[in-house]
């Protein structure tokens, strides 16, 4: 785990969340993003499918790294890492979950919606936070709000939750934004009619907005 970095990681700006019925449908996905330039991914643990599909991708794409995202237990967080995620992601800020992760020393990402939460999990040693969900809370006006008192800290946030190919620029944008994510890269719809080539699409057209702002 020590020798994975999530700063790393994060590079591209974009943390597509795929979660899938079908673990089969893994491989396919993981390759049609990397197919597109992209490197990293979250599986949420929302189905049966979320161990299974990320041992496949893992296991036979060890190029792409790969997250396990809501994780709501500790023993979630095992299933995890025995399945060879390299970091985790919660859409809510529990301690007991995040000291379960410093314990086993598994970078992990906690979910938070309140300037408490923030501080809290910033002094847990988690300086990378998701805010979930994003545009609900307020969206780009309240992460603009959170940059000047915790400046100091330079915590960076994932916003996620309504982001997307229209508004992901205007995120990026933000000094307190270390990278976007979201599954409007690929939709249900996508995934279930099999159509990996919008999938690539949507990627290519992603990264493509993340290099106007690297320019910008």
């Amino acid at each position: 785990m020590s020798e994975f970095s999530l700063q790393e990681a994060l590079q591209q700006k974009i943390l597509p969340a795929i979660t899938f019925d079908d673990y089969t449908d893994a491989l396919p996905i993981a390759e049609a993003l990397l197919k597109a330039g992209l490197n990293v991914m979250e599986i949420p643990f929302r189905t049966n499918a979320a161990e299974f599909a990320i041992t496949s991708i893992r296991k036979n794409l060890p190029e792409m790294h790969v997250g396990g995202g809501t994780l709501l237990t500790k023993e979630q967080i095992h299933k995890a890492i025995n399945a060879g995620a390299q970091f985790g992601l919660s859409p809510g800020f529990n301690q007991n979950i995040c000291a379960e992760a410093k314990r086993l020393n598994f970078p992990f990402i906690p979910g938070v919606m309140t300037p408490s939460e923030m501080e809290l999990a910033n002094e847990l040693g988690y300086d990378v936070q998701k805010i979930f969900p994003a545009e609900q809370l307020g969206g780009i006006s309240f992460l603009k709000a959170m940059l000047g008192p915790y400046q100091q800290l330079n915590i960076k946030f994932i916003p996620m939750g309504g982001v997307n190919l229209n508004n992901m620029n205007a995120y990026l944008q933000l000094k307190n934004v270390i990278a976007v994510g979201g599954s409007w890269l690929a939709t249900k719809e996508l995934i279930a009619s099999k159509n990996y080539k919008s999938i690539e699409e949507n990627v290519v057209a992603a990264l493509h907005q993340t290099k106007i702002i690297n320019a910008s």
